[in-house]
């Protein structure tokens, strides 16, 4: 490396030591980078757009497209919490679940209410918060808080899937977050 060469990389080093080269340097990288998110969200965005094609074994193919939230499912999932988990009408309960959430019981032998929900103290109820997990043209899936009163009674997270069915929705599944659902009894 030669001295002319030395004396060149210590101008460039020095130049770049001034405040207002560092500013005017740091400007320019905010400028490209905000100009790269801007282009990143607009390509995203337009392949958001375009349909998804359906592989066999997605979501997709078992689930149906995605859709907004429907709100007579929501008012169905609603019901069902009053009528069979804090047990106000269990029979009612087994009007709008499906046979796989009945588990092979009977109307009557649900509306006794030793049923495969579990029992929350209506006492010490204090509402229901819900997450949407998916929402899709064959089931919706909540994360639900079930949230306690009193200190005596625990709050709890579950699973409500509900299904189309008719012109409405029914509860496929309700159980608590970290559990497996029931394996389907074997059918004849």
């Amino acid at each position: 490396m030669g001295v002319g060469t030395i004396v060149t990389v210590n101008r460039v080093l020095s130049f770049w030591d001034r405040t207002a080269v560092r500013r005017a340097g740091y400007v320019i990288a905010a400028i490209v980078f905000f100009a790269g998110t801007v282009a990143y969200l607009n390509v995203r965005s337009e392949d958001s757009s375009a349909p998804a094609k359906v592989v066999p074994g997605s979501d997709a193919a078992k689930y149906g497209a995605t859709i907004p939230l429907p709100k007579d499912a929501v008012a169905t999932g609603r019901k069902f919490i009053d009528d069979a988990l804090l047990r106000k009408d269990p029979g009612a309960g087994w009007e709008i679940s499906t046979p796989t959430e009945r588990g092979g019981m009977t109307q009557a032998q649900w509306a006794t209410g030793s049923i495969p929900v579990p029992l929350f103290d209506q006492a010490a109820y204090d509402g229901t918060r819900f997450k949407v997990v998916h929402s899709r043209e064959k089931s919706v899936l909540l994360l639900l808080l079930i949230a306690s009163r009193r200190a005596d009674t625990k709050s709890g997270e579950f699973f409500m899937e509900l299904a189309p069915s008719g012109d409405g929705w029914k509860v496929n599944y309700f159980g608590p977050r970290g559990t497996n659902p029931p394996v389907p009894a074997q059918r004849p």
